[in-house]
């Protein structure tokens, strides 16, 4: 028996083979880049001052070139696929910059996840006789850039905490600052709260200062502290007992009288540590401590005057002994001249 059925003309027809969304991305690659590039340049996130068009088209580029190559490759597979590890790579050095320059994680996010905005409509009107298509497509798409904008947000936290992290190591670095004041006399201002982190630190760049310059005399000055408390005063002491057995005697100075009061109050005991009101007199204390002293031009004047008029060598050596017991000293010229 014949059976005398119409026959389906389009069921006999050969099928198209099947276009993903990775054959769009190559064959309208450049349309992609200009309606990508022209959204973005029309959105408010756009900050010429961060980043040239050159290089946002650059960098687009790149973007859209590598993931129509990751996806042929992976089959369609999932984004953390060995096909994309180019691509995650990308993304997180252009988000690691993008930290550096000071882009905000919203913007960081949105300029990937803007892509969809010019995919979706290609792929509606690519495929808008299949159906079925286009919703697998549009789902493997949009999961596929959420992920990438998600690995763009993770890199960005990450590389502004290194950033963080960075800038208060060197704030501390800063913030302890060991000075040489003279020969063999160095100089640490403290300025603000004094925590367990900074005090180690402090106590480090010290003791290291110490060792390179051979120093005898080391001058600890809190006049920028604000507040004196038990752990503050144990970190002083502790850095004073460090310096001690590396061969340097510590001057405690910048004592306010409110800080006084209160260390008194809360019976702190400091006697092992010598102290002074200003930093002008623990420099002083300092110079008379490694043999020197302080002396006013005029008085200096006077003193060489002396060598000057004395007579025979006898009473220049005992003026230049005088002027040696005050931490001085008289050049061999000088002497020489007087003779």
């Amino acid at each position: 028996m014949v059976d005398n059925a119409p026959v389906n003309s389009e069921s006999m027809a050969p099928k198209p083979a099947a276009r993903g969304v990775s054959d769009i991305l190559t064959t309208r690659r450049d349309e992609i880049l200009d309606l990508w590039i022209s959204e973005r340049l029309d959105s408010d996130e756009f900050r010429d001052e961060l980043i040239s068009k050159r290089e946002l088209r650059r960098q687009s580029q790149q973007i859209v070139d590598m993931l129509a190559r990751s996806i042929k490759e992976s089959g369609g597979g999932d984004f953390e696929s060995p096909a994309f590890d180019e691509m995650r790579s990308f993304l997180n050095e252009i988000s690691h910059q993008r930290a550096i320059k000071g882009y905000t994680p919203q913007e960081n996010a949105t300029y990937i996840l803007s892509l969809r905005n010019v995919i979706i409509p290609l792929m509606a009107g690519e495929f808008s006789g299949d159906l079925e298509t286009l919703l697998r497509e549009m789902n493997f798409f949009t999961r596929l850039l959420d992920k990438m904008g998600l690995v763009m947000v993770e890199n960005f936290i990450r590389s502004r905490e290194e950033i963080i992290r960075q800038q208060r190591a060197d704030m501390l670095e800063l913030s302890t600052p060991v000075i040489k004041v003279w020969d063999k006399i160095l100089s640490l201002p403290i300025i603000g709260t004094l925590d367990s982190r900074r005090a180690q630190m402090m106590m480090e760049s010290l003791l290291q200062k110490i060792v390179e310059t051979g120093s005898t005399v080391a001058i600890l000055d809190i006049t920028g502290v604000r507040t004196m408390d038990t752990l503050v005063a144990n970190h002083l002491i502790k850095t004073v007992t460090a310096a001690r057995l590396v061969g340097a005697r510590c001057i405690l100075t910048g004592v306010s009288p409110a800080i006084a009061q209160t260390m008194v109050q809360l019976g702190i005991d400091l006697t092992q540590i010598t102290t002074r009101a200003q930093m002008a007199d623990g420099i002083k204390l300092a110079l008379e401590m490694s043999g020197r002293v302080v002396v006013s031009a005029k008085s200096l004047a006077a003193m060489s005057e002396n060598i000057r008029t004395a007579s025979g060598n006898e009473s220049i050596k005992v003026a230049t002994s005088r002027l040696a017991a005050h931490g001085t000293s008289v050049v061999d010229d000088n002497i020489q001249r007087s003779k």
